[in-house]
Order: structure tokens, then C-alpha cells, then sequence
């Protein structure tokens, strides 16, 4: 036997030793998982959480339930870019490959979006070479054959594709692409059989307002659905080439361990998304930060295009500038750089920021200090619970006033700043102010009041609106429609 001679083909029998292993026995560890995975050697799929926001997980928890068998029902949260459609073609390869007489169902929410998927599925033939020894003949345009029974058909959705067929899974991928009929139709397709549990699962961005993804998400609690969500920094390659103090990502990065993610996305092509995009579709489609306009603190005031449109000014030396700031510590401090701009029929603009998490306000002084506004910097008015860092501003020359921290109140002053019954907006956002675009699109309310959270920017918003712009008055009652 030519064993050792013929590397490639030797690699081969490791490999279809391992996955016959797996089809006797079982996947049974994420262990398991994790290195059946790395015998394909192409799959790259990210094994750690970078974003701070709770919610978001690695996206190798989701290969690994599903593969283990740990859900019948899921959803996918994940961004543009975010493998959703490869991972759809991975699974569905894996299990098709373990189990025999497996049914999958693959609907694409368009046509590219079933390409997608149809291109994963022979990218593992090839990268495997294990066509001669599981495939059963040559694949057809929509259905791909195994020699153990199992079948995967993929087809975009539509009204005659979801009729009649009950395959063990279910895949819906991009949902929000989808027609309502098509989506609820689809949903009764999985049944179990020949040992094999059902298993639905849907996969999508989230970009439209009241579209199918947000009904799924608001169906999840309650329901026995998973909800797995990622977003770009779960996905992008180690940064360990960049400096944090030039990157043009540091306003939105979530920290320096970003120079030790495993994900697949690189870093340069992120970067320049930054110059095509708005933050509003960079927060939905890319950092998967999403609410409703009724949801939104700000919702019905806000209006990127007016209130942070590409012609807003930005730092003027001939100005005085104003600071404001919430104290932060492993949260972020955010400091608030303000300019009048009323002179020239603009209003008072957010010119710049500093955000920064896991620090102090000694550093924060330091970096304030290296920005260019820092000269025209006289007043600030700052969060009054921290008197101890108020004097340490204080002691640099500013004049610094503790912040009127009513929050009704204060959020009513900026809604009225934002978008007045009459006359003109008086509050305006460069667009070089990531954070606070970032925050204005995921600061929600429920049951009337604000959520504690993603909210640092916006708390010395209300402390620089309330003691410049606009004093406290009675809040307005908002329509719930």
C-alpha cells in the first residue's frame, strides 16, 4: 500500500476515517465539532465574543448546538457579511453527510441568496475531495444527492416551493427578503422522521422596519427558539497589524482584544465601509444594533439626514468650545465637544468626542488634552455625582458646572432641540461623532421610560442641553402610534 507516498490522498483516508468515526458514534463534545470542522481545513468561523453588548455570541456556539443537536428551533441574527448563507451550506453539508435518510430544505430569500448557499455546498466537495466516496452522482442546479439517502434541495422562496414537501430542517435564509405568505407557509414544513429530529431554523440581517425578521425576533421569547447574534467584530481578523492610536476604527472598536480574534473578515475592507456608509446602516447591517423609530428614545425627533446631515459643521478654531461628560470607568466615559454655530443658521453642533471604556479620568484628561479643540475648551459641565473628578477638571482652568440630571426633563429639552413644533432644529451631530450616532439608533424606552443602557453620550447630551439650550418644562405626551 502507497500510503505515505501519496500525501494528499493518505489526508483523505484521515479524513473519511474521522467522519466515519462520526457516523458511527455521533458528534458529541464541541470538541468534536471543533476539530471535524478543522479537517475541512476552509471553514473559518469565529470562536470568541468580541462585542460588548450582551446579547452577541461567537458564532461557533451556533455551528456547535446545532451540530450537537442541542435546538429544533432557531434564529440567526447576524451582519452583512456575517456567513450566515455559508454557514447554511456547512451545516447542512455536515449533517447530510452524518446522517443518512437526512431531508434538508434550504430557502434563500432571493435568488443570489440560494446561489450563496448552492456555492458553499460544492465548496466543501472540493476542499474535502469527498465527492467520489458521499455524493451520489453530480449535483443538479437545486438538489444534491448523498449515497446514505440524505438530500438537500435548495430553492428561492416563493409560494410553490414551500407547498407540500416535509423535509426532517428546515432552512430560511435572509428572511427579512421575504414575502410574508412564503415566510408563514414555510414555517409548519419540518417533521420528524427515520430518528431524525425537525429542525427549523431561520437566518437573516435585520434592516427592515415591521419586516419578517422582526416579527421572528419579537416571536423568540417564549417560544423554544434560540436567538444567536453576532455582528462585524465577531468576524473580522486579528487587528494586530493596526495602531490603536491611528486606526480609524478606535471610536467604534470594542477594545484591544481585537488583536486576538480568530474571525475571517478583513480589517482594511471594514475600513473602508466607513466611507460609503451612514451610521444608521452601519448599526443595523453591521453591528446588528436595531430598534424601531417607536422603540427609540429619539425615534420620532432624530432625523439623520436633517440633525446629522454630511453638511453639518465641524471643529472651527474661532470658537469657543463647550464639554460636557458622563464618567465612565470599565463603562465609557463620554465627553461631548459643543460649538454655536447659530450665527451661521445652523444651531449648536456636536463637533467631536472622546469615548473611552476602561479607564480613568486622569487619562482621559491626558488624551483630551493631545485634540485640537482643547485650546478653545472654557466651560464644561459634567454627571454631579463624582464632585472628586469635577475638581480635577476644575484644576486644569475650566470653568465646570455639575449637570441638572433630571432625566424626564432633560430628554424632553432634547427632543424639542432636536425637531421643534416650530422654526428649525437648534441641535446638531457631526458625523464624526460615531458614538453618539451609535448611541441615538439603540437608546430605547419601555413602558415610558428610558432602558439603562447604551446611554453615556446621551446622559451629557441632557446635561449640556439642559444648562445651554433649553430649560426644564412639562413633558409632552407622545403618541403611541
Amino acid at each position: 500500500m502507497v500510503f505515505w507516498a501519496q500525501p494528499a490522498e493518505s489526508y483523505r483516508l484521515f479524513q473519511i476515517a474521522k467522519i466515519e468515526s462520526y457516523r458511527r458514534d455521533g458528534l458529541k463534545t464541541k470538541e468534536d465539532v471543533r476539530a471535524l470542522i478543522s479537517w475541512m481545513r476552509d471553514p473559518v468561523i469565529g470562536t470568541k465574543k468580541n462585542c460588548l453588548l450582551d446579547d452577541h455570541c461567537a458564532p461557533i456556539t451556533f455551528v456547535e448546538d446545532v451540530l450537537l443537536d442541542r435546538v429544533q428551533s432557531f434564529l440567526v441574527w447576524a451582519n452583512r457579511s456575517g456567513s450566515k448563507s455559508y454557514l447554511a451550506g456547512l451545516l447542512t453539508w455536515i449533517r447530510s453527510s452524518l446522517l443518512p435518510r437526512l431531508e434538508t430544505l434550504v430557502l434563500g430569500g432571493s435568488f443570489e441568496q440560494s446561489e450563496k448557499i448552492y456555492k458553499a455546498m460544492n465548496d466543501f466537495w472540493e476542499s474535502t475531495g469527498l465527492a467520489p466516496y458521499y455524493r451520489a452522482g453530480d449535483p443538479v442546479r437545486q438538489k444534491t444527492c448523498w449515497q446514505n439517502g440524505s438530500e438537500v434541495h435548495v430553492l428561492t422562496a416563493s409560494t410553490r416551493s414551500v407547498r407540500g414537501p416535509h423535509p426532517q430542517a428546515l432552512f430560511m435564509d435572509e428572511i427579512d427578503e421575504m414575502d410574508e405568505e412564503v415566510y408563514t407557509s414555510a414555517l409548519s414544513q419540518p417533521q420528524s422522521k427515520y430518528g431524525i429530529r425537525a429542525l427549523l431554523g431561520k437566518l437573516s440581517t435585520n434592516h427592515r422596519q415591521g419586516g419578517m425578521m422582526d416579527a421572528a425576533v419579537k416571536a423568540v421569547e417564549g417560544s423554544g427558539t434560540s436567538l444567536y447574534k453576532w455582528c462585524v467584530w465577531e468576524c473580522l481578523k486579528p487587528c494586530v497589524d493596526y495602531s490603536c492610536s491611528t486606526c480609524k476604527l478606535s471610536g467604534l472598536c470594542p477594545g484591544k482584544h481585537m488583536k486576538e480574534a480568530d474571525g475571517y473578515y478583513e480589517v482594511d475592507d471594514f475600513v473602508r465601509k466607513l466611507y460609503d456608509l451612514n451610521m444608521v446602516t452601519l448599526n443595523t447591517e453591521w453591528f446588528c444594533v436595531k430598534a424601531g423609530k417607536s422603540d427609540l428614545v429619539y425615534g420620532a425627533q432624530f432625523e439623520i439626514d436633517r440633525n446629522a446631515a454630511t453638511s453639518v459643521p465641524g471643529f472651527s478654531s474661532k470658537k469657543k468650545a463647550i464639554l460636557s461628560i458622563d464618567w465612565g470607568g470599565t463603562e465609557p466615559f463620554s465627553l461631548g465637544v459643543w460649538q454655536d454655530f447659530t450665527r451661521e443658521k445652523v444651531g449648536w453642533v456636536r463637533v467631536d468626542e472622546m469615548y473611552l471604556g476602561n479607564t480613568t479620568n486622569q487619562r482621559m484628561i491626558a488624551e483630551a488634552k493631545t485634540k485640537p479643540w482643547w485650546k478653545n475648551a472654557k466651560e464644561m459641565v459634567a454627571d454631579p455625582s463624582r464632585p472628586d473628578l469635577i475638581r480635577e477638571w476644575r484644576e486644569l482652568g475650566l470653568s465646570v458646572y455639575p449637570a441638572d440630571n433630571s432625566v424626564d426633563a432633560g430628554i424632553e429639552s432634547v427632543r424639542d432641540c432636536l425637531d421643534p413644533v416650530l422654526g428649525n432644529p437648534t441641535l446638531y451631530v457631526n458625523r464624526k461623532c460615531r458614538w453618539w450616532l451609535f448611541e441615538v439608533g439603540a437608546y430605547t424606552e419601555r413602558n415610558g421610560a428610558p432602558v439603562k443602557k447604551n446611554d453615556h453620550a446621551m446622559d451629557e447630551t441632557r446635561y449640556f442641553v439642559r444648562r445651554y439650550l433649553r430649560p426644564a418644562r412639562v413633558a409632552r405626551i407622545r403618541s403611541l402610534t
